[in-house]
């Protein structure tokens, strides 16, 4: 049985909060585009090489990293995502807890696009040093 474009989204989720990156990024089509909206020093595009090191860098920058999911909401391709994180910055000790919409679009199963919208200000408020 083929999984639901929801059903990918969640489990993408889940592999990246069990740092279980080669499941997570197997759900990238090679084409990915991953667009981090806002003026937060990680906003840009990236591509699926990019995104992948951005992704397990967050194990190395926070404590815990965690995202934790609230509403899905899943029309044709794409799958809207509201979500949380929660994690310590392992330099200065401050709490990261941001708040964020993912729009995930999918060809074949696969995620071809990423638009990620957060609290910049948060985001870049928790690298500055304490």
């Amino acid at each position: 049985m083929n999984k639901t474009n929801k059903e990918i989204s969640q489990e993408f989720f889940e592999n990246i909060n069990k740092k279980e990156y080669n499941f997570a990024f197997d759900m990238f089509d090679e084409t990915l585009e991953w667009l981090i909206m806002g003026t937060a020093n990680v906003s840009g595009i990236y591509d699926k090489r990019k995104i992948s090191l951005g992704l397990k860098g967050l194990a190395r920058t926070f404590e815990g990293f965690q995202f934790t999911l609230g509403e899905l909401t899943s029309e044709d391709d794409r799958v809207s995502i509201i979500a949380e994180s929660h994690a310590v910055h392992k330099k200065n000790g401050k709490k990261y807890n941001n708040h964020y919409h993912f729009l995930f679009t999918f060809k074949n199963g696969k995620i071809i696009l990423v638009k990620e919208f957060f609290d910049t200000i948060h985001a870049n408020w928790v690298e500055l040093p304490d």
